[in-house]
Parts: C-alpha cells; sequence; structure tokens
C-alpha cells in the first residue's frame, strides 16, 4: 500500500528527529513514537483548519492526511527502508498489525492497520476542532498519548478504554 510520494514524506516525518536521538529513531523509544504521532496529528490539524478557512479543498486535505498515514504504516511497519529507523520483531504486519486489528476493532489487513488507526485519529483530531480551545489541547494529548501507546504495543492506560473511537 506504499506509493511513489510516501519516501519524501517519512524522510520530512524524521528530519527533525536525528537530533534528538544521535541520527537514530528507534520505534521502542516512546519519545520518537510520541514525536511521530503529534506530527501526524499536527499536520491534521493544520490540514483541517486549512479547510475550515477555505485555504484547502477537503479533498486535498484528505489525501494529505492518508499520504502522510501511509507512510507512517510504512515507517511503524518496518518496510520504509530508512537506515535511520530502528525496527524490532514488533514492527511487523504480524505483531502491530494483528495487535492493532484486536485492539482497536479495525477490520483492515494487518499490513494497512498502521494507517488505518491514523485515519480514525485524524477523524477525532477533526472532531476537536468544534471543543473550546482549553478542552482541544487536552482531548488532542489524550488521543496522542494513547495512539503513541497503541503504536508501542500497550493499551492506553487510563481506564482501560481506548479513545480512538472508530464509530464517529
Amino acid at each position: 500500500m506504499e506509493s511513489q510520494s510516501a519516501k519524501p514524506i517519512i524522510a520530512a516525518l524524521l528530519q527533525p528527529l536525528p537530533v534528538l536521538t544521535q541520527a537514530r529513531n528507534d520505534l521502542s523509544d516512546e519519545s520518537v513514537v510520541r514525536l511521530l504521532v503529534r506530527q501526524f496529528v499536527d499536520l491534521s490539524l493544520g490540514a483541517f483548519n486549512e479547510v475550515l478557512n477555505g485555504r484547502l479543498d477537503q479533498d486535498e486535505a484528505v489525501d494529505g492526511i492518508n499520504r502522510q498515514a501511509i507512510a507512517l504504516n510504512s515507517v511503524f511497519l518496518g518496510t520504509s527502508g530508512f537506515d535511520t529507523v530502528v525496527t524490532h520483531p514488533w514492527n511487523t504486519p504480524d505483531q502491530l498489525g494483528a495487535f492493532l486489528k484486536d485492539t482497536v476493532g479495525l477490520e483492515y489487513p494487518e499490513d494497512d492497520c498502521v494507517r488505518a488507526m491514523l485515519i480514525h485519529l485524524a477523524t477525532q483530531v477533526m472532531h476537536s476542532l468544534r471543543m473550546p480551545d482549553e478542552e482541544r489541547d487536552a482531548d488532542l494529548e489524550a488521543l496522542t498519548l494513547d495512539a503513541a501507546d497503541l503504536l508501542l504495543g500497550r493499551a492506553p492506560e487510563d481506564d482501560g478504554e481506548i479513545d480512538i473511537d472508530l464509530d464517529v
């Protein structure tokens, strides 16, 4: 499911990280995973704001978000080909993909579950735009932490509930 344009997107995603990680982006490092998820949340939030302000077509925004999700799918499933990304046995469709499919209840193939989870996350980001600023910030932070936990193989810790609501 990797597109031709995914490699430049992945490179842009990983560009700010080497300063923090001595040129290695270890996908078992919670700070690296949180930063990647936060960048995705910020991109989604920015795209939706551009649509609301009439500066971007909704289809273009959705396409851009999907391209980013595809790129992150290849990063987290270990298929990006970047030597600056340190993957682990966990970073495969059989492991991470199956975990996401079971934990979040995704009805997608294991090799597409990171992308699917991120698209659902983007949908939640879109819905957060209706909230007052203070509530939105707290909601976005909770969504970011929950998504990072999932990508690290942990069910979110709060009350046992996964906040990435698939029924929106």
